[in-house]
């Protein structure tokens, strides 16, 4: 049973989520997709939202503070078809702003997916951020 089966699915909730919300100037992102961090508030809200556009659906099983000025959300998805969970943990400052942000995509072929799928469509100052198709390929493992 996978991590995301195990909850159930959340009422949608109006508006960006809490972290997305208050992102500070000087934050920053990575992600199981990336191969480097993305900084700063304006070139995180740039590549969030050619992300969220490739979410089928997004259907949340958890979202909320955790203490100590962290905050988790989980969720499930599909890009193209293929299945993707994710959990994205921010750290809020102390004026409640996040400053850091990690976003954990799995399984590994759905990674890859929404990795070299970004680097198609982000701008192109973002694309060593990405993976290839060629750089996605090496890494995939052949179907059974």
């Amino acid at each position: 049973m996978k991590f995301n089966d195990t909850a159930p699915v959340m009422a949608p909730a109006g508006g960006p989520p809490l972290w997305l919300a208050n992102l500070a100037e000087n934050a920053t992102l990575e992600a199981t997709v990336l191969k480097s961090p993305i900084e700063g508030r304006a070139d995180i809200l740039s590549v969030i939202k050619h992300a969220v556009s490739l979410y089928e659906f997004q259907h949340h099983s958890y979202k909320g503070e955790i203490g100590n000025g962290l905050y988790m959300e989980s969720y499930r998805s599909q890009i193209q078809g293929v299945p993707i969970e994710t959990v994205v943990v921010a750290h809020l400052n102390e004026h409640g702003e996040t400053d850091s942000v990690v976003i954990n995509h799995r399984p590994l072929d759905a990674a890859l997916l929404f990795s070299k799928l970004m680097w198609e469509r982000v701008d192109e100052r973002f694309r060593d951020c990405y993976l290839t198709g060629p750089e996605a390929a090496r890494y995939e493992t052949p179907s059974s």
